[in-house]
């Protein structure tokens, strides 16, 4: 009977999900960084580039992939609302959010802090 029983609980649980992962792809990239020196853009509004939203620690956590490279947003507030948020590095406060720019060459992995800047942000909570 323990056999039966441990063996439901290891079939139940891997089929069971705390919440669900989507990735969404989107058409055009919706992240521009310029290089201020060789006005370089990083990211290429052309191509298509990969949106994830997942929480961390009960924090959302928005991140734009293209290429190799990441841009990401941690946004600190529990309770999300629509508005203007302000970028700090190593910020706490709920109306700041940090956003840190990374990308892979090779086997080695870098990051870039945003220091300053805004972000408007809608969020639609009618979505289920």
């Amino acid at each position: 009977m323990r056999f039966k029983f441990i063996l439901f609980l290891l079939l139940f649980g891997t089929a069971v999900q705390a919440q669900e992962e989507r990735d969404t792809t989107l058409r055009t990239c919706p992240i521009s960084i310029t290089d201020t020196v060789s006005n370089n853009n990083y990211f290429i509004a052309a191509l298509p580039s990969i949106l994830k939203v997942y929480r961390v620690k009960g924090k959302l956590t928005v991140a734009v992939e293209q290429r190799s490279q990441y841009f990401s947003l941690y946004f600190h507030a529990k309770n999300l609302k629509s508005g203007t948020y302000k970028f700090k590095p190593g910020s706490r406060k709920n109306k700041e959010i940090e956003g840190i720019y990374s990308f892979k060459s090779g086997e080695q992995a870098s990051y870039i802090s945003v220091s300053e800047g805004t972000v408007e942000v809608s969020f639609d909570s009618d979505k289920k």
